[in-house]
């Protein structure tokens, strides 16, 4: 009985560690786009555009969020992103930072 209780423990931690995490996003979606922008202030952006939507992902190291954010600013559609930040998880209740971007579209 307890082997059966372990290789179904070990088939959860595997499905877990095989989830593609994306960011959270709300916000209007798009044609998917094949380059996207990375801004870090909303004034560095020299072109006319509309914020379309807002991302947030647990910070787990700045290139591999950044990656994350870029790829999924492609499949809504974004011509760019702004990294405004991180906050505190507040839905977690813990420590750990959120990193929360801007998507853009360009007029």
């Amino acid at each position: 009985m307890k082997s059966y209780l372990l290789i179904a423990l070990a088939f959860c931690f595997l499905l877990t560690a095989c989830r593609v995490i994306e960011p959270d996003y709300f916000g209007e979606k798009y044609p998917p786009t094949t380059h996207v922008d990375i801004f870090y202030s909303a004034h560095d952006v020299k072109k006319d555009y509309k914020v379309i939507g807002h991302m947030n992902l647990a910070n787990f190291g700045q290139d591999s969020v950044k990656s994350k954010f870029v790829r999924y600013a492609q499949k809504i559609g974004a011509d760019a992103i702004v990294i405004t930040g991180n906050t505190v998880n507040t839905a977690t209740k813990s420590s750990s930072d959120v990193v929360n971007a801007d998507a853009l579209k360009y007029n």
